[in-house]
């Protein structure tokens, strides 16, 4: 009786906190190209950046934070610029343990004459902000290298613990030829190192918009992941990785895999994006999500390494769940790693609205347990679809964040009739790990998505070969649906279960040993 009192606790819990869609911008003129990010130490803390236009060519980088979890936002604030006649662009966002988050932008003047790559940091969960510093110049070399400065903190417990690594590129319209950029700083963000060449021993070459990815890996190693096209080396275009072991001094190259034939997107009006994640609890385990078109429509794809980027997984998987080869384009994928392993991956898709790049668009996701081997079905972040954004330069990124309760996102959303910065969230399974014996390990337990309509994937991890009972019980404890009574063998597990007969209300996933001790449960929301 007392673990189902408890369980009605959560219920009403998850029930208030369930919501739809959030705007975040709320401005009646141009809000494009967000970032976000949670706090590791404060779950309920989440930091939102994008790029806003506040006059005739004049765009900032805008802020809003939220401290309920993205159930509601701060009034956005921005980031004064350097000059009066500067314009910002190009956020990125990331923590470090301790719970400052920092902010790589770029702010430059509208020629390109001068400008700087800069970093920002709030040290009270985005409700305040330090004077922007100057990471690298866009003087220092002639291709002008201050576009896309992506950032990355090592949060890892090796040597280079708390380093911040910058990533940037040329900008489109710099000198040939073009090259990815990266500076480090061990205090904060307070001083960076020298300027490296990153693309030195594979360059980028030939492939002008070759944007540079860091991740930093759970034992502090560094990865960048980028195109390369260079007929001298290799006639194909080419995913780079690179591996660093000693702080971004020395970078190690290794090969993703090359361009499939067919597999470039090449209507301007989709984004072929792609994105390079490192596990923080897994060394060596990566995931790259990215965009590719060689089914003959625009896909999510996503290939994995377990020895840091040496080898990786082949054929891709397609992440993306509907019908294979039916014309619908999905594009602007982005994707992140929570603290304890778990990957998420989101994107825009046309599934439900028309399937053309032209057409309305909703946000999907999907998410994976065991660091990108497999993925639950797709689940649709989005409570109503966005008009078509004919925006084909400066509308290119959506951001991704999770923990171990919920996955959120933003994006860029035109439902308003202006282009607004909405986020959304769906849960990744409550009341986790809730018991246990001597043979069986709280498990890490996904149910996704959640809410739910017809289909739910269960994800979890055994370290050892042992029974499981799975059943789906009413909220009174009585079981309505017995999933699996069986031995499941160590590592990785995966089930879709259907639930399209279940009716609207809350329901409890329980999951026992061979000895009917709760090895863990977790709390499933029906929508209908």
């Amino acid at each position: 009786m007392t673990k189902y009192l408890i369980l009605l606790v959560f219920l009403y819990t998850f029930n208030c906190s369930a919501q739809t869609n959030t705007n975040i911008s709320n401005f009646t003129y141009w809000d494009t190209e967000p970032s976000i990010a949670v706090n590791p130490v404060d779950s309920n803390n989440l930091v939102a950046a994008w790029m806003r236009a506040g006059g005739v060519g004049i765009l900032s980088a805008a802020i809003s934070y939220s401290t309920n979890a993205g159930a509601s936002w701060s009034i956005p604030a921005l980031i004064p610029h350097l000059h009066s006649n500067f314009t910002a662009a190009d956020v990125s966002l990331a923590f470090n343990n301790s719970g400052t988050v920092f902010l790589s932008y770029i702010d430059h003047s509208a020629v390109y004459d001068s400008g700087y790559v800069m970093v920002a940091k709030s040290v009270n969960g985005g409700a305040a902000w330090s004077p922007g510093v100057k990471v690298i110049s866009a003087l220092e070399t002639p291709d002008i290298p201050i576009d896309r400065p992506w950032i990355a903190v090592d949060r890892s417990s090796g040597p280079y613990s708390g380093r911040l690594y910058v990533v940037t590129k040329s900008i489109s319209e710099g000198t040939l030829p073009h090259h990815i950029w990266m500076k480090s700083s061990a205090d904060n963000g307070a001083t960076w190192s020298s300027r490296k060449l990153v693309d030195d021993s594979i360059p980028s070459n030939l492939v002008t918009n070759a944007m540079g990815v860091p991740a930093v890996g759970a034992d502090g190693s560094l990865y960048i992941g980028y195109v390369s096209y260079n007929p001298p080396q290799s006639v194909y275009a080419r995913v780079i990785c690179l591996k660093s072991t000693d702080g971004g001094n020395s970078l190690i190259p290794h090969i993703i895999g090359n361009a499939a034939v067919n597999s470039a997107v090449t209507d301007t009006l989709y984004q072929g994006s792609y994105v390079l994640s490192a596990n923080p609890m897994n060394a060596g385990n990566l995931v790259y999500t990215f965009t590719d078109n060689r089914n003959g429509d625009p896909d999510i794809l996503s290939v994995y390494s377990n020895d840091g980027g040496i080898t990786w997984s082949n054929p891709p998987i397609r992440i993306n769940d509907d019908a294979l080869s039916n014309g619908t384009g999905q594009d602007m994928c982005w994707a992140a790693f929570s603290q304890t392993g778990k990957y998420a991956a989101a994107w825009r898709d046309r599934r439900n609205t028309g399937g053309t790049s032209s057409s309305p668009f909703e946000i999907f996701a999907t998410v994976s347990s065991n660091g990108g081997a497999s993925f639950s079905t797709n689940y649709k972040i989005s409570s109503a679809p966005s008009p078509f954004i004919n925006i084909q330069k400066g509308n290119d990124f959506i951001g991704v964040c999770l923990n171990d309760n919920y996955l959120c996102t933003d994006w860029c959303d035109l439902r308003t009739g202006n282009t607004e910065i909405f986020s959304g969230k769906t849960y990744l399974g409550l009341l986790t790990g809730i018991g246990g014996d001597s043979k069986s390990d709280d498990l890490s337990l996904i149910v996704f998505p959640n809410p739910s309509k017809d289909n739910v994937s269960v994800m979890f991890q055994l370290k050892q070969r042992q029974f499981l009972q799975i059943t789906l019980c009413d909220i009174q404890g009585r079981i309505i649906k017995k999933i699996a009574s069986q031995i499941f063998t160590e590592g990785s597990q995966h089930l879709q279960i259907d639930i399209s007969e279940l009716s609207s209300g809350s329901y409890l996933l329980q999951m026992q040993t061979e000895n009917k001790n709760s090895a863990g449960s977790a709390i499933l929301q029906v929508e209908r």
